[in-house]
């Protein structure tokens, strides 16, 4: 499976590139609404736009490091689709700002991993992100699947969660 990019308009705003499938952003936009929010790996603001827009208050972690450009075109994008006070963004890794989260004694009701994509790295946001989830909340990891690019993904998730989870393409969702 890959999970090409494409450019997509959440209505009456920019085209926003992105590789969440139409499926996977309902999924996500079902499960944000209403619920604090914790993304990681945000690159040009798509999902943390549409999360927004469902109902969520988005703290999105990326270092915006990887693409040239994704920081100031994330921020671009969450000022067009008027949700910049329901998206925060944090400019940093994961391994600075989820420890810094959880000492703050932070809660979401949904984490959505689509970060560095590294076994090891993804063993760590979701060791993370599961302290962080709040009872009956959703944990969303993107990628799962994607083995021509992505193949930590899979390996990490299957290595945490042997019985499997709730898959929409190459979204592994696990609910507590």
């Amino acid at each position: 499976m890959h999970m090409p990019w494409r450019d997509v308009s959440l209505g009456g705003g920019p085209f926003i590139s992105t590789s969440v499938t139409v499926r996977e952003a309902a999924e996500l936009a079902g499960f944000a609404d209403g619920q604090a929010v914790l993304e990681i790996g945000s690159a040009f603001g798509y999902s943390a736009v549409m999360m927004a827009l469902a109902g969520g208050q988005v703290t999105a972690i990326d270092p915006h490091s990887g693409i040239p450009g994704s920081l100031e075109t994330m921020t671009a994008n969450v000022a067009a689709y008027d949700v910049a006070g329901r998206v925060a963004i944090l400019c940093e890794t994961s391994y600075s700002a989820m420890p810094r989260l959880a000492a703050g004694e932070a809660s979401f009701g949904l984490i959505f991993v689509d970060g560095d994509h590294q076994a090891e790295a993804v063993r760590h946001d979701v060791g993370w992100a599961l302290r962080l989830l709040a009872p009956g909340g959703v944990l969303a990891c993107h990628d799962y699947g994607e083995e021509c690019c992505c193949p930590g993904v899979r390996q990490a998730l299957d290595e945490l969660f042997p019985e499997g989870g709730e898959l929409t393409d190459s979204l592994f969702v696990v609910r507590r």
